[in-house]
């Protein structure tokens, strides 16, 4: 019996499976390590951020402030004492204070080492000195704080309140203070040495011991 003969298979493009691409590459969720850069990038933005508000801010601006703030806190005390001008106990209160005020005000231009140690006398001539130094065209020096002021800012704070206080004298001293602080504001506008104006104070005071 003779062998069947096989159909040749013939290629039928038709038959062939559609080619299976692999799924794109999702950009979600992101790798460890673009979390860390994104991280990283955030940080160094809140740290330029925070370096510039903490710049310093300028010696004029610094100026103004401390002025601004030294006259809002001598006013306070000045409205208190004229809110009471009869009351003797208020008054020596107002007195005292201003005492303190112009050593803290002080204490806020020069180093406290340079401030804190002084003697009454010392201390009224370094006032002195600060009222003056605004004067370049009128170099004649007054001694307001030294001579005129000096009762009612070394010995009335540490009298009784029942003590006579002139009130003229004291009203006067309160215009002065706002001098001072006005004059001072015009040193450091000046960009002149803190310590320069301390060691004429020193030389000054040495002088009168001589």
């Amino acid at each position: 019996m003779p062998a069947a003969h096989s159909t040749p298979l013939q290629f039928d493009p038709n038959k062939l499976a559609d080619i299976q691409l692999p799924n794109s590459i999702s950009a979600w969720p992101i790798a460890p390590g673009w979390w860390l850069l994104l991280l990283l990038i955030v940080s160094l933005i809140g740290l330029l951020i925070y370096l510039i508000n903490r710049k310093p801010k300028p010696k004029k601006a610094k100026t103004k402030h401390l002025k601004t703030q030294a006259m809002q806190e001598l006013e306070t005390i000045k409205k208190s004492y004229q809110a009471q001008p009869d009351d003797k106990n208020a008054t020596h209160k107002s007195v005292k204070q201003l005492s303190i005020f112009l050593r803290r005000y002080a204490l806020s231009i020069f180093k406290r080492e340079q401030v804190a140690g002084l003697t009454d006398q010392q201390w009224l001539l370094l006032l002195d000195k600060i009222y003056n130094n605004h004067k370049s065209k009128n170099p004649q020096e007054v001694h307001l704080f030294s001579e005129k002021y000096a009762e009612l800012l070394t010995q009335v704070p540490y009298q009784t309140p029942q003590t006579g206080i002139d009130h003229v004298l004291l009203n006067e001293l309160f215009a002065s203070a706002e001098k001072l602080i006005s004059h001072s504001a015009h040193f450091f506008a000046t960009k002149q040495s803190q310590q320069s104006l301390f060691e004429k104070e020193n030389a000054t005071v040495e002088h009168s011991h001589v």
